[in-house]
């Protein structure tokens, strides 16, 4: 990497800022109060390192957080002095240079993490709901038929996490359908996980059903400090690039959604969530992303990227239990996904232990507890609590 700092000022926050209100909500208000805050301040830079933190850590704090966004992102789309590749434009490349310093100290010896390969192993797409009736939704229905997809990234080690999915001129990404997407972009629907309300979906049901994008982060799951932003060219908005069931990135200057908050490792039995696709008058899905992720090193930590791969309708996954020997296995899943359950495992906690002892003893002498009744003889005995004694441990 080449490249030195001689001044960044503050017009450029308040250009950013003015693009912000121009070409809708990009970013989060704790994003917007920091461009704000910035605007007040001096912001200069002399360096000549080629550390991250002397890239990236442009106030001499000795952490890469808040303030550094303000420095990221004011320069995006712009000639400015963030051009960690030297392409002559601050792009999507440079953000993903970034990205992985994002919250860390800096300290004597930093360097830039190294490469690995084989941490990020493919995309699973899943039918998450096929909507057999028409659902209310705040500014339009979703009609019979329509089909609900999730997308995720398939992760290796439990200590990986997504930071970006990406799109430029070298790897363009595109999804697209047949149809359209559902509640996605416009002047009041969704982009990013951030954006999705859940107290309008009692009242409009269809909402839950928002096509939108993450990086790990679920709609029905509260993860505290996890935030999910995005940035395009301005002059192709990500949230606009929807009108014909396509999402786009594939300018010189790229676009990307990402984590911006604190890296914590969002997945379930190996699964990233990226995105929800709801798709109105079409069925089908397809596409190609670009990911980068930072993962989990025997030495620490470590970043890589996938370019180039796929996705497809007509290659679904069904997530659930594959075990044959479980409770609720489900002989269509093709993908290990939750918590297998086994019998004799009341407290459905994965093991079988005293409390699930207790839990039966609490149904001795029922006659209609299919359950508990591990005999099959119609009642819970002696010969049940045998049984399970037989299963335990």
């Amino acid at each position: 990497m080449n490249g030195g700092f001689s001044q960044w000022h503050n017009l450029i926050a308040i250009k950013f800022s003015i693009k912000l209100v121009a070409y809708g909500n990009s970013f989060n208000m704790r994003t917007l109060q920091a461009i704000l805050l910035c605007i007040s301040l001096t912001c200069t830079y002399a360096s000549q390192s080629q550390t991250p933190c002397e890239w990236f850590d442009w106030d001499g704090s000795g952490f890469i957080g808040a303030n550094t966004w303000v420095y990221v992102l004011g320069q995006y789309d712009t000639a400015g002095e963030m051009d960690v590749d030297s392409s002559g434009w601050v792009n999507v490349r440079d953000l993903l240079e970034f990205l992985p310093f994002y919250g860390t100290a800096c300290y004597d010896g930093s360097d830039w993490y190294e490469e690995t390969t084989g941490h990020i192993e493919g995309l699973i797409l899943t039918e998450w709901e096929v909507h057999e009736t028409e659902l209310t939704g705040l500014l339009a229905n979703i009609p019979a038929g329509s089909i609900t997809y999730r997308l995720y990234a398939e992760l290796s080690h439990e200590g990986d996490h997504v930071l970006a999915v990406y799109g430029d001129d070298e790897a363009p990404l595109n999804i697209s359908s047949d149809g359209t997407f559902y509640g996605f972009g416009g002047d009041f629907g969704t982009v990013v996980v951030d954006d999705y309300n859940s107290n309008f979906t009692a009242m409009f049901p269809a909402n839950a059903f928002s096509t939108m994008l993450s990086c790990g982060e679920v709609p029905e799951v509260y993860a505290p400090n996890s935030m999910t932003g995005y940035v395009s060219h301005w002059l192709a908005p990500l949230h606009e690039l929807n009108a014909n069931g396509d999402i786009v990135l594939a300018d010189s200057t790229g676009g990307a959604w990402f984590s911006n908050g604190s890296q914590m490792q969002l997945q379930q039995d190996g699964l990233v969530f990226l995105g929800q696709f709801t798709i109105v008058d079409g069925s089908t899905l397809e596409g190609t992303l670009n990911l980068l992720a930072k993962t989990e090193t025997d030495g620490g930590e470590g970043i890589e990227t996938l370019e180039g791969t796929t996705f497809s309708s007509d290659n679904i996954d069904v997530l659930g239990c594959t075990d044959a020997d479980a409770t609720n296995f489900d002989p269509s899943a093709t993908y290990m996904y939750g918590m297998c359950l086994y019998p004799g495992d009341y407290d459905e906690d994965g093991m079988i232990t005293v409390s699930d002892l207790l839990a039966l003893l609490s149904f001795f002498g029922c006659e209609s507890c299919p359950e508990q009744d591990l005999t099959g003889d119609g009642a819970v005995t002696v010969q049940d609590i045998l049984v399970w004694l037989g299963l335990f441990g």
